[in-house]
């Protein structure tokens, strides 16, 4: 007897059948998430290149405008000494010496202010490159001795001056005691060398031996770095400037003379017959502010700033005034001073 069997096809269960639609309806989620993701990755990039390029356009921009608040400079200045005839003075008093407020312009704002350099002490009176000329010596004795007293006004205790005078001056010899050359610097990391050369920034203050950052926050309101030697503007220096100009002339005195400035000094000579009542030796008053004094500057630095969209830009410029009244820029800073 025969026996015969009936193969019949095999059937899937339907829990396998669940098992691969769950598969592929996964496989379909983590398809559409990284395409999600995908794409709000490139939508986000999209943005950021979008402002990148704003940010760019905005920061070109407020930077003309910022060169426009510097020939607005120029030209209240050029104005300015255009209109003098024989009172050949600087004073607080006058158009330049306003600030601009801030003023609204296409995209944004700007402002701006004129600030005379020749109100503060120029550190470059202090550079020596002959020992042997005897005028030069004078002069840098009497810019060394006025440099120690603005020291002394500002409550300043270091004694740096022989330190700044080191670091300008061509020869490698160590003023004593408290001097610094070469030898100083070259221990440092990294290591580097005095300029031997007058400065070209105040900044330069902070690379020098004993200087610390609130040492150099002290004086940077009052000193600044010109290229050519310069008097102080009675009309327009501070109170510790002035402060400084006489071993007679202490604070409160300064501040005396500054607050009762409302008249301006045509001459060095009214300065000194107004403010020789606080000296108790007059002559020696005399001997040491006359070298120091002046009524009128040359050199001024002009600080815009410009607001556009998201971007503020500043512009430091320093300006020099000709003979010709023409206004020339010495030099463009893309910051505050």
């Amino acid at each position: 007897m025969k026996c015969r069997f009936t193969t019949r096809p095999r059937q899937l269960h339907p829990s396998g059948k669940h098992r691969q639609s769950g598969v592929a309806l996964l496989t379909a989620l983590l398809i559409v998430s990284l395409a999600t993701i995908i794409a709000v990755n490139i939508t986000e990039r999209q943005q950021y290149d979008i402002r990148r390029v704003g940010n760019h356009l905005y920061s070109e921009q407020a930077y003309y405008y910022a060169l426009g608040g510097e020939s607005w400079a120029r030209g209240l200045l050029y104005r300015d000494h255009k209109s003098k005839s024989t009172k050949n003075t600087d004073n607080l008093f006058e158009d330049w010496a306003q600030p601009l407020p801030t003023t609204a312009i296409e995209g944004g704002s700007i402002a701006g202010q004129i600030i005379d350099l020749q109100g503060r002490f120029n550190l470059n009176n202090l550079y020596k490159d002959d020992n042997t000329d005897a005028q030069q010596v004078k002069r840098h004795k009497e810019q060394f001795e006025y440099f120690d007293r603005l020291l002394k006004a500002l409550d300043i205790k270091e004694n740096i001056a022989q330190a700044i005078v080191d670091w300008m001056d061509k020869d490698s010899d160590i003023n004593f005691p408290d001097g610094a050359e070469d030898d100083n610097y070259s221990s440092k990391t990294p290591p580097y060398r005095t300029a031997n050369r007058r400065m070209s920034s105040p900044t330069e203050l902070m690379l020098i031996e004993g200087i610390s950052p609130e040492i150099y926050a002290k004086l940077k309101p009052f000193v600044c770095t010109l290229p050519a030697d310069t008097t102080i503007n009675i009309n327009t220096a501070p109170t510790e400037v002035i402060a400084a100009l006489s071993t007679q002339i202490d604070l409160q005195k300064a501040t005396e003379i500054v607050e009762d400035r409302a008249e301006v000094f045509d001459t060095n000579d009214e300065f000194y017959d107004a403010t020789n009542t606080y000296a108790v030796d007059k002559n020696k008053y005399q001997l040491e502010i006359v070298p120091l004094i002046g009524v009128s500057s040359q050199y001024f630095q002009v600080q815009a700033q410009v607001q556009m969209g998201d971007v503020t830009k500043y512009l430091t410029s320093t300006l020099k005034r000709r003979a010709d009244s023409k206004l020339e820029v010495i030099s463009r800073s893309p910051g505050t001073e």
